[in-house]
């Protein structure tokens, strides 16, 4: 009974570093994470007799509602899928969800949520961390969490690990490798942020979408829901050509503070920083388009947010930011040093409550 209450606390301390800021979708898959990977863990103690007690923590189980271990794996072999899938599944290590299970259901809503009509949700896949490589791989996902964590707890903005969901478009003949081994390299993209691994943000999955190539003529395309390690990131311009944090106080990118639609992992961090957790596969037009309902990113004039600031802050901390942003305007720093500068005194939670609050204020 002990060895059961300790192994839950190891699961509930991992994953509640970074439980603050989620969305909706990632607070609610999270949430199921926790419980049913909890339950089988427990459930695992004996069968996983060859592994040592933090290897048994190593297995990501997101199963059927009821949290059942033997449930979830019986779904293997489930009649109601066609055998054609169940044998794709079986080579990449991968266990389908069916209807009804509450992580399929969450992510089924959330996809359809994001792309309409247009495209058909094939699939959704689990991945089980079944062989000794992905477990080792989410072994070491839960090292670099808890440090990244360690490193920014108390710093403004909520610090901590910042752990949150991203798209990742993969070619299929990809998916082996990097289930198994990795990112060999970051997946076909423009470089236009550097060189790393590019996500959309989990409301996001009609960019990732569209950034992607069909596997084939009716359009088959696969994509990797993944946990991203965010940590503090640094705001990155298009044209960037960073390929590792510019400095120790960062661990990721983004390309915008208030409303981000990239989370760029450098290519240094892509193994540490990003677990594939689940698999999605799409059948979409060759043409896609994009809801006329999505919103734009609110946004800001520096005038405008340096005198919504003035609100908040001390009338000498202002005065900072005041000659930060002449120093901008006179091309003495970039655009992008004014804005870490900027954050560093504001904090990102104020920066991003204002930005959000006061911007679409502005845009009407």
């Amino acid at each position: 009974m002990h060895f059961w209450i300790w192994i839950g606390a190891q699961v509930l301390l991992v994953f509640s570093l970074s439980r603050k800021q989620k969305s909706n979708f990632s607070k609610e898959l999270e949430d199921i994470f926790l419980f049913q990977s909890m339950d089988y863990y427990v459930r695992t103690e004996v069968v996983e007799a060859g592994f040592n007690d933090d290897s048994e923590q190593e297995v990501s189980t997101i199963s059927e509602s009821s949290g059942s271990c033997d449930d979830s794996y019986s779904a293997v072999d489930d009649p109601r899928r066609p055998p054609s899938s169940s044998s794709f599944a079986d080579e990449l290590g991968l266990m389908e969800l069916l209807e009804g299970d509450k992580a399929h259901d969450l992510i089924f809503r959330n996809c359809k949520s994001g792309l309409g009509d247009q495209c058909q949700i094939l699939s959704v896949l689990r991945n089980g961390f079944r062989t000794v490589g992905s477990r080792a791989k989410f072994k070491t996902f839960q090292i670099f969490q808890e440090a990244v964590h360690t490193k920014h707890a108390g710093e403004d903005g909520g610090g901590g690990a910042k752990v949150k969901y991203g798209w990742c478009a993969v070619a299929k003949q990809e998916l082996k490798t990097i289930l198994e081994y990795g990112f060999s390299q970051p997946p076909s993209n423009d470089g236009s942020y550097g060189r790393g691994l590019y996500l959309s943000p989990d409301n996001s999955p009609l960019d990732c979408l569209k950034e992607s190539a069909a596997e084939s003529e009716d359009g088959m395309r696969f994509l990797l829901l993944c946990r991203v390690l965010l940590g503090k990131s640094e705001i990155v311009t298009q044209g960037s050509i960073q390929s590792c944090p510019s400095s120790p106080e960062f661990d990721s990118g983004i390309d915008d503070l208030a409303s981000p639609k990239k989370y760029i992992v450098w290519s240094t961090h892509m193994n540490t920083h990003v677990l594939p957790e689940f698999l999605v596969c799409i059948k979409a037009p060759f043409n896609l388009t994009r809801s006329s309902k999505r919103l734009r990113s609110p946004w800001m004039a520096f005038p405008v947010l340096i005198k919504a600031l003035s609100k908040f802050l001390s009338p000498s901390q202002i005065l900072v930011i005041q000659k930060h942003y002449k120093d901008q305007q006179n091309r003495r720093i970039s655009r992008s040093e004014l804005i870490q500068r900027v954050r560093s005194i504001t904090g990102d939670k104020l920066l991003v409550h204002i930005i959000k609050a006061f911007g679409h204020k502005v845009q009407r």
